[in-house]
């Protein structure tokens, strides 16, 4: 089973220390020399991880003194990069999971199938789930995913409970990037009711697109509550 590059699995390791409490606010991470030692890499691959924890704002940088824990991490979904909603949320005190509401082959609806480049009524995979912080509901998603990148995904649990781990470490899917559409919106009865919620409350509503070296692989839609607003580091040109 691959864990994906090394920088990566510093920087969910580091991740999951911040979120247990093991590196506390402001604490300071060993040096680059030691974490290339800990982990056994290159202080190239350190100086990576460190770098994309810094943009994501779970470490800060300081120039002759080290690199120690950020102070000023929210509560909210990072959408610097295409990663998992757990990933998105990394940093979040809450525990976060899933609670599946369907899980079934499909025929491909119309619209549907026009993003994903199927034809109408094709066998294709549908997967929805309340995603939760803290066992209370943050977002509902509706992911449907061709059933020929990944024949069997309703048939066995995500790894871990992730549909991206899930097609990269099961199928083999090299994600690539995805085109997210966001919009202000208000719940219908039937998701307000999932998201323990009114009906006519306010939302924000997404449609993402997601391809891989390939090809397209999913299309969701989504909606999530605003206590879970998506953070976003926009830099300068």
């Amino acid at each position: 089973m691959r864990r994906g590059p090394m920088y990566r699995v510093i920087y969910d390791d580091i991740v999951g220390q911040i979120r247990s409490g093991a590196l506390a606010p402001n604490a300071q991470l060993p040096g680059e020399h030691d974490l290339a030692r800990q982990y056994g890499v290159s202080r190239m691959t350190v100086r990576q991880a460190l770098d994309v924890l810094g943009s994501d704002e779970f470490v800060v940088r300081k120039q002759g003194s080290g690199t120690f824990v950020s102070d000023l991490a929210r509560r909210g979904r990072r959408f610097n990069r295409l990663r998992s909603f757990a990933a998105e949320l990394a940093g979040a005190e809450e525990k976060v999971g899933s609670r599946v509401i369907r899980s079934e082959v499909a025929e491909a609806p119309a619209d549907v199938a026009e993003r994903l480049g199927v034809a109408e009524g094709d066998p294709i995979n549908r997967l929805t789930r309340v995603r939760t912080v803290g066992e209370k509901p943050a977002a509902l998603q509706d992911a449907w995913i061709p059933y020929a990148v990944a024949p069997g995904l309703v048939r066995e649990p995500l790894v871990e409970g992730s549909l991206y781990r899930t097609l990269t470490e099961r199928y083999g899917v090299e994600l690539q990037y995805a085109d997210q559409a966001l919009t202000a919106a208000i719940l219908d009865a039937e998701q307000a009711k999932l998201l323990e919620s009114e009906a006519g409350s306010p939302v924000l509503a997404g449609e993402r697109l997601t391809h891989s070296a390939s090809g397209v692989v999913e299309f969701t839609y989504g909606w999530t509550l605003p206590g879970f607003p998506l953070l976003l580091r926009i830099d300068a040109e």
